[in-house]
C-alpha cells in the first residue's frame, strides 16, 4: 500500500513538473507570436502598455475616451469591437490595465479599483490629456470606472457601463469562483491551467459569448490566450479574491457619482446578471439610463457593438454638435 502511495505521489510529482515546464514554453511562445503592438507609458514606475487612437475626423472640444476591458482580457477586446468605429471622430485610448496584456502589475494590490485608478490618472496625464474624459468599462471594467468617477469626477464628463461589475451577488460569488478560489492556486495557475485551456480554446470563447455566437477568429483577434498565461491569471485571481469586499464597501457611494451615465444591459448575460449589477446600478445613480440589450450576453460589446457606439457618440458629441 505505501508502494503505491509513494508511486501516485511521484507520478503527480512528475506530472505537475511536466506542467510546469510546459506552462511555461507555452507562455513565451505566446508572448513572442504576440508581441505588444502599442506604445509603453511608465507611470510611478510602472510600465504600462496603451493604444492611443486619434480622432480621423475630430471634433473640436470633444472629451476622450478611455476604453477599460474586463478581467482575463486584454485591450485588443475592445480594440476590435469598439476603438475603431469611436476613433472616427474621438480621440480613443485603450490601456491593458494593470498586470494584464503587456502592462506591469506594479507593486500596489491589483484587487483595489483605487490603485488602478491611479495608475490610469498617471497615464491619462502622461499622454496629454488635458480635458474631460468619457470613461467605458466592460465588465470588472465597469468597477474601475465608477472608481474613477469617484476619484477624479471633475475630469469624468461621462460613463458607459457595458455589463458592469457593480454589486455583491446576495449569495456570495458564483461556486465556479469559489472553487477556482481554493482549487486554482498558484500550483495549478503554474502547471496545467494554460495547457489544459489552450486545448479547450474554442469551447471556452463559445462560453464567454453564450448565448450568443462569438465573432469569428475571436481568440486570435483578441489575444485571448494572454490572459490564460500564469502571470497574468494569477493577476486576475487577485481581482476576484477581494472583489466581494471592494463590492460592499463601494455600493453607499454610488448615489454621489453625478457624472451622466449610460449602461447597457445584456439581458441575457450568465456571467454578471443585469438584475443583480446594471439594473441595481441604474436605480442607485442619479443620472443612469438604462438600455437593456435583448438577447445579449457578457461580451455585448460584440454583437451590439454599433448600438453602444452610437451611445458613447452621443454622450461625448452631443454637446459639441449642439454648437454647430
Amino acid at each position: 500500500m505505501l508502494t503505491v502511495l509513494l508511486t501516485l505521489i511521484l507520478l503527480g510529482a512528475i506530472g505537475l513538473a511536466t506542467g510546469f515546464f510546459a506552462s511555461q514554453r507555452l507562455s513565451h511562445k505566446l508572448d513572442t507570436i504576440q508581441p505588444p503592438q502599442g506604445r509603453f507609458v511608465t507611470v510611478d514606475g510602472v510600465r504600462l502598455h496603451v493604444h492611443d487612437l486619434p480622432a480621423q475626423q475630430p471634433s473640436p472640444s470633444a472629451p476622450t475616451v478611455l476604453l477599460l476591458h474586463g478581467a482575463n482580457l486584454c485591450l485588443d477586446d475592445l480594440q476590435i469591437s469598439l476603438g475603431g468605429p469611436l476613433a472616427q471622430r474621438l480621440r480613443v485610448i485603450i490601456p491593458d490595465r494593470p498586470g494584464q496584456g503587456f502592462s506591469e502589475p506594479g507593486p500596489g494590490p491589483l484587487a483595489s479599483a483605487a490603485y488602478q485608478v491611479k495608475l490610469l490618472q498617471g497615464l491619462i496625464t502622461a499622454l496629454g490629456v488635458t480635458g474631460p474624459l468619457i470613461v467605458v468599462g466592460h465588465s470588472f471594467g465597469g468597477l474601475i470606472a465608477l472608481r474613477y468617477a469617484l476619484d477624479d469626477p471633475h475630469r469624468v464628463a461621462g460613463l458607459v457601463l457595458i455589463n458592469p461589475t457593480s454589486h455583491p451577488r446576495p449569495e456570495g460569488l458564483p461556486w465556479f469562483q469559489r472553487v477556482a478560489g481554493v482549487l486554482v492556486g498558484p500550483l495549478m495557475v503554474q502547471t496545467l491551467l494554460l495547457p489544459m485551456s489552450m486545448a479547450m480554446l474554442d469551447r471556452l470563447v463559445a462560453r464567454m459569448f453564450r448565448p450568443e455566437a462569438p465573432p469569428t477568429a475571436y481568440a486570435a483577434r483578441s489575444r485571448l490566450t494572454l490572459g490564460l498565461t500564469p502571470a497574468r491569471f494569477s493577476a486576475s485571481l487577485q481581482e476576484y479574491a477581494a472583489l466581494r469586499d471592494q463590492l460592499i464597501e463601494t455600493v453607499p457611494s454610488y448615489p454621489s457619482i453625478a457624472t451622466p451615465t449610460l449602461i447597457f444591459a445584456g439581458e441575457a448575460d450568465p456571467v454578471v446578471p443585469p438584475q443583480v449589477h446594471a439594473e441595481a446600478l441604474a436605480r442607485a445613480l442619479p443620472h443612469a439610463q438604462l438600455q437593456p440589450l435583448p438577447g445579449a450576453g457578457h461580451m455585448a460589446h460584440h454583437a451590439h457593438a454599433s448600438t453602444i457606439v452610437r451611445g458613447i457618440e452621443q454622450l461625448a458629441l452631443q454637446p459639441v454638435d449642439a454648437q454647430k
